[in-house]
């Protein structure tokens, strides 16, 4: 009986354990500050960073209308993440925002929308070429090459 009441113990012990560290990790994400993403048709773009979500979403439309000059549709078209990435596409009037858990989750994504976009939708689809990254931690890279070209296609 001792033995068996032991185990058990140790069952429990390992549960708790789990459980702790299952907490700590939800409870990381749940500090982590939103990164949100708003590109216009234009091309105009803006990043916000904050927490609430609400906050972030304000400052990435404020930053895509100061961009823009005349009309825009900001805030029409978001990306969200917490730790992860966003690329912003622009296919002629068409834009695609895509996200991941690191940068090749994101580029898959935006590839297959692309893809997508292009048989399902638009079959003369533009070219499309990458506007922005984001990293995890909100720095803002423009300008890269299109997705495909980076995969030999």
């Amino acid at each position: 009986m001792k033995a068996c009441s032991s185990r058990f113990v140790s069952i429990i012990a390992l549960v708790i354990g789990s459980a702790a560290r299952v907490s700590i990790a939800a409870a990381e994400d749940w500090e982590r500050d939103w990164t949100v993403v708003t590109m216009a048709y234009n091309g105009s773009w803006g990043v916000g960073i904050g927490y609430p979500i609400a906050d972030a979403i304000a400052a990435a439309i404020r930053e895509c209308r100061a961009m823009s000059s005349g009309g825009n549709d900001c805030g029409a078209a978001l990306a969200t993440s917490r730790g992860g990435w966003i690329i912003g596409l622009r296919c002629g009037d068409h834009r695609i925002l895509a996200t991941g858990e690191d940068l090749k989750d994101a580029e898959a994504t935006a590839l297959n929308r692309e893809i997508d976009l292009k048989q399902l939708y638009v079959p003369d689809l533009p070219a499309c070429q990458r506007v922005l990254t984001v990293d995890p931690r909100g720095v803002v890279t423009t300008a890269s090459p299109r997705l495909s070209d980076r995969h030999g296609e």
